[in-house]
């Protein structure tokens, strides 16, 4: 009785986000080799570096995703806080003494972590506050101040491309929370004059947008250079690609060719085909996650599962945008895809984060039907027996 009572409470875990996910992965680990191989030969002699780095990171990634599958989702608000303050100190810490690259080197960033402890943190705070959000002092004043303390330190490093994802993050789940109107346009336009602001005041921001501005009409004779060849890679991959490790602009052509214009290497190697194959991948995690969200049990699990979703997705459109031209670089990776290992694991945490929520939800399905399945039995038997 304790095993088929055990079964009930944890559920089914959706499968399909499941596949969607170990879908990307797999590709992302045969572009990051195939995207590393000769830089990791020139500077190392060992073609297979980055590849068995990554590999790592992968272990680590999927022991926290395991763990956060079997992890009540509901536990989650009683670390909220200890969570934000304790990546509050550790965004703190890399802005005074550069703390993140001191001990972790290129493959950990804070940043990673603090999206997925905002979303956390503001699920939490949101849930607690339904029926209060249209009011100031409750709802749009302290939503502000908390994001904006957190992007303010992620600016600081600075990253604004990161601290830019946060805040579309943030306020999509102020406004799924049940904000009004008023405030959702309040918060995109003060968001944005603030944003306007931050990139006036900071030069490698402006260096990065003017020539954007200059040269959005032909962007193939762009003086940006990584913006012109991932252009060619893209366009030179045509529709079935040059095979997978064929590519050339891997060989110094292209810079950041593994982290942030893999999606280029994705379309020189494996064409068309392979871009759609990415893109219909993260459209399937994105519709499981909303889909998970819409069905929690509670407003909790509901932002959790629409934060994560929310993530994840934007930040594979931004880097996409970025790579076809759509959007200055930014310098944001493609989940999953790109080399690096925290990124790697706060993306895969946060899929077992929401796997979880679906198994409650699917476990409360399965009472449900029970119930009414055993109902049904007792009124029948009572009916037999008047009989």
């Amino acid at each position: 009785m304790a095993k088929k009572s055990t079964a009930r409470e944890l559920g089914a875990p959706d499968w399909i986000l499941l596949g969607a996910t170990a879908g990307l992965i797999a590709l992302g680990l045969m572009m990051v080799y195939s995207s590393t191989s000769d830089l990791g030969y020139r500077e190392w002699g060992d073609a297979a570096r980055f590849f068995k780095r990554q590999l790592i990171w992968l272990a680590i990634g999927l022991a926290f995703m395991l763990a956060a599958i079997r992890f009540p989702y509901q536990y989650w608000m009683r670390l909220s806080i200890p969570i934000m303050a304790g990546t509050l100190l550790l965004l703190s810490l890399v802005v005074i003494l550069d703390l993140g690259r001191l001990l972790f080197g290129q493959s950990f960033s804070p940043v990673e972590l603090a999206k997925l402890a905002m979303i956390i943190y503001i699920g939490h705070w949101l849930s607690t506050k339904e029926g209060k959000l249209g009011t100031l002092p409750y709802g749009l004043l302290p939503f502000t101040i908390m994001v904006g303390v957190l992007t303010g330190l992620v600016v600081a490093q600075p990253d604004i491309s990161e601290a830019m994802v946060i805040v579309l993050v943030a306020v999509a789940m102020f406004f799924l929370a049940g904000a009004s109107v008023p405030q959702f346009l309040i918060g995109i336009v003060g968001g944005g004059a603030a944003f306007a602001f931050v990139i006036t005041r900071l030069p490698y921001a402006i260096e990065r947008l003017e020539p954007y501005l200059k040269e959005i009409k032909d962007p193939l004779n762009s003086t940006n250079f990584q913006l012109s060849q991932g252009l060619l890679a893209l366009g030179s991959g045509g529709i079935f690609g040059f095979g997978a490790g064929n590519g050339r602009m891997k060989f110094q052509w292209l810079p950041a060719a593994h982290t942030d214009s893999i999606f280029a290497i994705v379309g020189e190697e494996l064409g068309l085909l392979g871009c759609l194959l990415l893109i219909g991948l993260f459209a399937v995690l994105a519709y499981r996650g909303l889909r998970i969200a819409t069905t929690a049990p509670d407003s909790f699990g509901r932002l959790l599962a629409a934060g994560i979703t929310c993530w994840i997705t934007c930040q594979a459109l931004i880097n996409m945008a970025v790579v076809t031209g759509t959007i200055p670089f930014t310098g944001i990776a493609l989940p999953f895809i790109s080399v690096g290992g925290s990124s790697l694991v706060t993306c895969m945490l946060g899929v077992g984060i929401m796997l979880n929520i679906s198994r409650a939800t699917n476990a409360t399905a399965a009472n449900q039907a029970a119930d009414r399945a055993r109902n049904w039995q007792q009124a029948s038997s009572a009916e037999r027996e008047a009989a």
